[in-house]
């Protein structure tokens, strides 16, 4: 099916990546989460798996030679990976002391090196000719037993992109996409399971490997149940949304934004993990004043600036491919 642009799920992008730099500013603001730990446990009960959900929905280059495909996607997810890891080791090694370059040139950019791990595996599993359901469930259970395959989360979120795969090969967002029953219903799993996980002090993370699916699946479970009904609530929440806004000048430019997720992704990489926690100091005590206000417009700022350095830097061809894999220049 060809890559097309649909205007809300642009929308969605932007909401994800926003929620991406939210959880990296209230990280910085309250690093004990002491203040913030609810909404840092909100955002990170579903931004991931959402954000990952897109990406499979909108995967391409399958049908493209292997090694033409892997030179496309190496430009598009790795090359920004490395000049991201690149800048950011330089500034560490200059403005911190006791560093781990080790971890940070692993963790840099984790999600692009996951994503371009999954552009791999994705197409040789094309390849395979037996159904498609039973195929992707070994592929996960695959994922999931490996050694060290909770590396990077590789094995957590794959899933994810492999719903968001199923959601536009069956059409479901067009068929369902305005459904005022199925939102109640995601809403209604997305609350009940949020609720019982909060309830029960489940980590934020669990990592996903043969002791902890033996010894915790129920907990896996509702941390998948979790994911892709906020993912999906969201979703349809901007699709129902979509017919009252579309039109609307500012929300034309939230989906045109929408567009720069990647870059975006990079630049608050550099921004909000490495560099703001080392010039600005917080002192915060008013949970609602933080998680409420102060978080959130720090975040919509870091956003436009964001969005003004990729306009700036893609205008030279050579800086958009290294920074942003060739994506913005014109």
């Amino acid at each position: 099916m060809a890559n097309k642009r649909i205007e809300y799920l642009d929308v969605v992008k932007l909401f994800t990546i926003y929620l991406v730099i939210l959880g990296h500013v209230v990280g910085f603001i309250d690093p004990t989460l002491e203040i913030s730990g609810s909404l840092h446990y909100f955002i990170y009960s579903f931004h991931m798996p959402l954000f990952m959900l897109l990406c499979g929905y909108f995967v391409t280059s399958m049908n493209k030679p292997f090694l033409e495909m892997l030179s496309k996607k190496a430009k598009q997810l790795l090359l920004p990976a490395i000049t991201c890891t690149a800048i950011c080791c330089v500034y560490l090694y200059f403005f911190r002391t006791h560093v781990n370059f080790r971890d940070e040139i692993i963790g840099n950019s984790w999600f692009l090196k996951v994503l371009f791990v999954y552009y791999i595996f994705f197409y040789f599993l094309r390849k395979i000719k037996i159904n498609e359901w039973l195929l992707f469930i070994v592929a996960c259970i695959i994922l999931f037993v490996i050694p060290k395959g909770s590396t990077l989360q590789v094995n957590l979120l794959f899933p994810y992109f492999i719903g968001g795969y199923m959601l536009r090969k069956y059409n479901v967002l067009e068929k369902y996409g305005k459904s005022s029953i199925l939102l109640f219903i995601m809403f209604l799993l997305f609350l009940v399971s949020l609720l019982y996980l909060c309830y029960n002090n489940i980590p934020e993370y669990v990592p996903v490997n043969y002791n902890t699916l033996h010894d915790c699946f129920f907990i896996i479970l509702m941390r998948y149940l979790v994911g892709f009904s906020g993912s999906l609530f969201f979703i349809l929440l901007i699709s129902k949304s979509d017919i009252f806004l579309s039109g609307m000048k500012l929300y034309n430019k939230m989906a045109l934004y929408g567009r720069y997720t990647l870059g975006i992704y990079v630049l608050q990489t550099i921004l909000v993990v490495n560099i703001f926690p080392d010039i600005v100091e917080w002192n915060m005590q008013n949970e609602i004043l933080l998680n409420f206000v102060v978080a959130p417009l720090i975040s919509l700022f870091v956003l436009l600036i964001c969005i003004i350095m990729i306009k700036l830097l893609s205008s030279s061809r050579n800086l958009d491919i290294l920074m942003f894999g060739g994506q913005y220049s014109k």
